[in-house]
């Protein structure tokens, strides 16, 4: 595809950000279609990959939020960080065979409540905002009515809205659900947390500058250091259109550079092995590094990780895709064992107290020589 002189290649994947003396040069890429192997000559690189939600086996994202820029700069030498920082949403369509679909929090914020197997309101007994608490904690609470019921699924109530027509007022919602056989006037939605959101990622400045010269990143895949430790619901294109334009304008300045070093970044060198499927990845960090975090879980994730064989493989985009999800999973597996507390969407029930003095600060990783 050409617009103007932008050429768009479909059905490509970045495979390697190239380096020469420090400097980045280009990508290269493979042509799925054809297997062709490319190189891209290029003076500045930005990504723009978003996230790793097909990490986990739940998610809200597409198959193809697969860490691969994370991964890529990662292998290139730019740190990354914050990667314990993932969100879970509440509420994601929950049923066998059905596609990822996010159920908006504005359903709970028209009143529809959310109810477990006995057909109780919970969200009362665990915060004072009931069903419109936080993110993290109404996914806490709803993981452990799940617990108590042996479900896979919590129910969503918007029967009781009163006044309002959710047909009309949440259409692409009723659609999806009326193909399942789901009536929002009389039926309950179940629903399920699903990871969302990684508020870490790439390392960058104000500029979407990494700390390598020459590669910057925006959106999901960056760690801009603007959504904290847990985002604000909605507030997601913050990290996509200012940080995107703001690196588009530092490439045309011609200022060049590299965002400065952490001077505590640490060392770390990946395993390098992978499973023969992304679904091992995905169970592994569902069961390991979920909503709630142990140092036990998180240490016998590791472990597994680990003892995974490096086995040579015949390059395709599975294989690509295997190994940036098998350095992302040990990157976040160790990231959330370090940090002994609970803050944002990182929860570790065996330090569950936030512990400013120890922990106010990031945690970053460059990869070891």
């Amino acid at each position: 595809m050409k617009n103007g002189r932008v050429v768009i290649y479909e059905h490509t994947l970045a495979v390697e950000i190239v380096m020469v003396e420090g400097q980045t040069v280009g990508i290269r890429a493979l042509e799925q279609q054809s297997g062709i192997e490319h190189f891209f000559e290029a003076s500045a690189v930005i990504l723009a990959t978003g996230g790793a939600g097909a990490a986990f086996s739940h998610t809200t994202n597409t198959p193809v939020a697969t860490g691969d820029g994370i991964s890529l700069a990662f292998a290139a030498g730019a740190e990354v960080t914050d990667l314990e920082f993932y969100q879970f949403h509440p509420t994601a369509f929950r049923q066998e065979g059905a596609p990822p679909f996010l159920i908006s929090e504005a359903l709970r914020g028209e009143g529809a409540v959310l109810r477990n197997h006995r057909g109780q309101a919970f969200m009362g007994r665990y915060h004072e905002l009931a069903d419109l608490a936080p993110r993290d904690i109404v996914a806490r609470a709803m993981i452990s009515e799940m617990r108590a019921s042996n479900s896979d699924h919590i129910w969503l109530d918007c029967t009781v809205l009163n006044n309002l027509n959710p047909i009309e007022r949440f259409p692409g919602i009723a659609s999806f659900c009326r193909e399942r056989g789901i009536d929002l006037r009389k039926d309950h939605i179940p629903v399920a947390p699903a990871a969302h959101y990684l508020m870490g990622g790439v390392r960058t400045d104000n500029w979407g500058r990494t700390t390598v010269p020459g590669l910057y990143a925006c959106g999901e895949s960056a760690a801009t250091g603007v959504h904290g430790a847990n985002r604000l619901a909605s507030n997601s294109l913050l990290e996509t259109v200012v940080f995107a334009k703001r690196a588009v304008e530092h490439i045309e300045s011609n200022t060049g550079g590299a965002m400065p070093p952490s001077s505590d970044s640490i060392p770390f060198l990946p395993a390098g092995g992978a499973p023969v499927d992304i679904s091992t990845i995905q169970r592994l960090l569902w069961k390991h590094a979920g909503i709630e975090r142990t140092g036990q879980e998180l240490r016998a994730g590791l472990a597994v990780v680990r003892a995974w064989p490096m086995n040579p493989r015949v390059v395709s985009r599975e294989n690509h895709e295997l190994a940036w999800l098998s350095i992302f999973a040990e990157l976040l597996l160790t990231a959330a064992l370090i940090r002994e507390e609970s803050r944002g969407a990182h929860f570790r029930t065996d330090f569950p107290q936030r512990d400013d003095e120890r922990w106010g600060r990031h945690l970053v990783f460059h990869r070891a020589d």
